[in-house]
Order: structure tokens, then sequence, then C-alpha cells
């Protein structure tokens, strides 16, 4: 089953050029993974510090190889410390 992802998250003021960079590292490095089939990046149009990822997965294994990717546990060291906030939501598809 498809799983999709939201995932807003906040950064720190003096991190945001820093976050940025690894924030459009991960886009890249995921969209080129099998079971990936979006990986957006948005950000807020009246906050610079605020953003959300939204993505779609083949499936929850799909999901798990993405987090046990090198390049995924990598992004998750680089934002360590650097936000005020993360969510991540794991949905599927309901009507």
């Amino acid at each position: 089953m498809e799983v999709r992802i939201v995932a807003p998250l906040t950064v720190k003021p003096e991190y945001i050029e820093e976050v940025t960079h690894a924030l459009l590292d991960v886009v890249a490095a995921s969209r080129e993974e099998l079971g990936c089939l979006q990986y957006d990046l948005h950000r807020e149009i009246d906050n610079a510090n605020s953003f959300v990822f939204y993505e779609r997965w083949r499936s929850d294994e799909a999901v798990a190889q993405h987090e046990a990717s090198e390049h995924f546990k990598h992004f998750v060291k680089q934002l360590d410390g650097k936000l005020e906030k993360i969510e991540i939501k794991k949905l599927k598809l309901f009507a």
C-alpha cells in the first residue's frame, strides 16, 4: 500500500543557510530511491524558516529502506540541534 508523508519543520534562524543546503541534498538523493514516487520540499510563503516535505512511497518497506539509507541518516545528523520543531505524519489514502 502506498504511504504518504507530510513533514513540516521550522529551522532556527541562525542555521537557515546550512539546513537549506541539507534539505536540498536529501531531496535529490531521495528522489533516486526505487520506492520513491514523489519527494517534494515546500517553503512557506510568509516564513522563510518553515518548510514542508510531501512524500509518496510505494510501501512501508520503501519508507523503511529510505530511513535506513546512508544519505537519510547523514541528513538527520545534519539537522541535530538546528530545528525549532519537526513533525512527521505517515498517511494512507482514506477516501
